[in-house]
């Protein structure tokens, strides 16, 4: 087994989204009244780096190694499925979604900052 994963800032982040999201939930739970762009968009900004960590530390186990990071593309790609899913299929489909250019940029800003993130470290 991997002794000691790297990218530790970005796992920080990535816990600390998680805690943030689980906020926000709590925060619609209870009906406080916040911002409107704290429900419409934040938790889209927060996802990508989530996934795209999880996703990360996948391929890490199934290969046995850590130097791995996700490109560019498997991000974007990462985007548009999110993108293409959320805002374009589930849009269509209920009334929950809405189908949104700023989630769409929100999800690319996610993926930016995950991207810059897994480089840093």
């Amino acid at each position: 087994m991997m002794s000691r994963l790297p990218l530790q800032f970005l796992r920080s982040y990535v816990l600390l989204s998680f805690v943030v999201f689980l906020g926000v939930q709590s925060l619609k739970f209870f009906s406080v009244d916040v911002p409107e762009w704290i429900f419409n968009y934040l938790n889209d900004f927060l996802i990508i780096p989530m996934v795209a960590t999880l996703g990360l530390h996948t391929v890490w186990y199934l290969k046995k190694d850590t130097n791995i990071r996700l490109n560019v593309f498997t991000i974007l790609s990462l985007v548009a499925l999110f993108s293409v899913v959320f805002e374009f299929y589930l849009a269509r489909q209920s009334h929950r979604y809405t189908g949104d250019g700023w989630d769409v940029l929100a999800y690319l800003l996610g993926g930016a900052v995950f991207f810059v993130l897994q480089k840093v470290n």
